[in-house]
């Protein structure tokens, strides 16, 4: 049997170059603008969406893809005599795992196949994937790297805040006063992705400074041995937070192994600019 390839969508926040050049399939969501729909990553790209996302009155939204577009990856995988391990965003966030698992069901043989609902997004569902694919270079079985990965996802903690209220208000999930009353009182959501891979939130506290603060107390309450894992902190439009954010992460837990990424449009659609997240492994599991 050959290796094991990777694939996965463009949630996952990682670039497309890099993907690219350590040989992980990448399939693309959609983002459809009230003029024009474009593939996240491939025809849109970060600063020309966060752009558009600006001028835009009304939300874009975001469409899953097509089983046919897994199929044509999973396809050209087998025909080199390799398996597939697909890693999708979050199933309480997108039908991508659905579209997966239908492109799976098509294949003649679809147990060289294997689909993995990652329960989170950008970031955290990079982190899962960049684990892949060391397992993967280390020679290791889809069924090896699936209880692998399934023992993280039991433990990975995703937790962030919001600048701006808007675009909760913009997708329906907060009304349009609180959303205005928020705002002028400072409120910053702290939310976070619970065990079956929904946002939900956490709590609010007064103040983009102290609601940084509190991403790292949750750290510290819920981390388990953070020097010795990857962290990974996804931020939209706030680099230089993002930047302070990791060097305190690394100043008060001692953790040497750091990926920031700016969030995509897949997610960024959904928070706007200003989202700073954060995922880590916590010591007790959310549920396999």
């Amino acid at each position: 049997m050959g290796k094991v390839k990777i694939i996965t969508d463009t949630a996952c926040d990682l670039t497309i170059d890099f993907l690219k050049e350590n040989g992980i399939k990448i399939v693309p969501m959609t983002i459809n603008f009230a003029d024009r729909s474009y593939e996240d990553g491939f025809d849109l790209h970060r600063d020309e969406f966060y752009r558009l996302l600006a001028m835009s009155t009304k939300l874009p939204t975001t469409a899953q893809p097509t089983p046919g577009a897994f199929l044509k990856i999973m396809q050209e995988i087998m025909e080199q005599g390799d398996e597939a391990l697909v890693i999708t965003i979050s199933t309480g966030m997108s039908g991508t795992y659905e579209s997966a698992i239908m492109a799976q069901e098509q294949l003649k043989d679809k147990e060289r196949v294997a689909v993995f609902d990652s329960r989170t997004a950008s970031l955290g569902q990079g982190l899962l994937v960049l684990k892949a694919m060391e397992m993967a270079e280390a020679g290791l079985s889809k069924k090896e790297m699936i209880k692998e990965l399934a023992q993280i996802r039991s433990r990975l903690f995703s937790v962030f805040t919001l600048d701006t209220l808007e675009y909760l208000q913009k997708g329906g999930r907060i009304s349009k006063v609180q959303a205005i009353v928020g705002d002028v009182l400072n409120v910053k959501p702290i939310l976070e992705v619970n065990r079956e891979g929904q946002i939900v939130p956490r709590e609010k506290v007064r103040g983009r400074r102290r609601a940084l603060k509190r991403l790292l107390e949750i750290m510290a309450e819920e981390g388990r041995e953070l020097y010795k894992q990857l962290i990974t902190i996804g931020y939209s439009r706030c680099e230089e937070e993002a930047n302070s954010f990791a060097e305190e992460v690394k100043k008060l837990y001692n953790v040497k192994k750091i990926r920031i990424g700016e969030i995509s449009s897949t997610v960024g659609t959904h928070t706007g600019p200003g989202c700073l997240v954060v995922f880590f492994q916590g010591g007790s599991s959310l549920g396999s």
